[in-house]
């Protein structure tokens, strides 16, 4: 649980700026976190970033030391080896606490077979 709150506290000190998108990349099958998975996104205003998860399986875009996306439909990419990647439109929100500067998005790879 508290590998959960440390991008929480990191996000709620750099929010006062500007917003934080975060979540976790995890197996389908075991729900177990993915550690070094790459999460990339695209957004409608030609905002780009990528982050890597550690070994909790997290990963944050927030604003100060990386881009974070715009508020709407953003593109995301999520792959690590062995998972088939994730290619999708999320749609962000910041509204996921009272300032409305926090946004959660988790991702579940699957495993690939052989």
């Amino acid at each position: 649980m508290l590998t959960r709150i440390a991008p929480l506290a990191y996000c709620a000190v750099v929010m006062v700026l500007a917003g934080c998108v975060w979540g976790q990349v995890t197996d389908a099958a075991t729900g177990q976190p993915i550690a070094g998975a790459t999460v990339t996104f695209r957004d409608a205003a030609g905002n780009s970033g990528t982050a890597t998860t550690g070994e909790d399986g997290l990963y944050s875009f927030d604003g100060s030391t990386s881009p974070q996306p715009a508020a709407g439909l953003v593109e995301f990419e999520v792959s690590a080896p062995g998972y088939a990647t994730f290619s999708g439109v999320r749609d962000v929100q910041y509204d996921d606490n009272e300032a409305q500067t926090l946004g959660v998005l988790n991702f579940m790879l699957i495993p690939k077979r052989g």
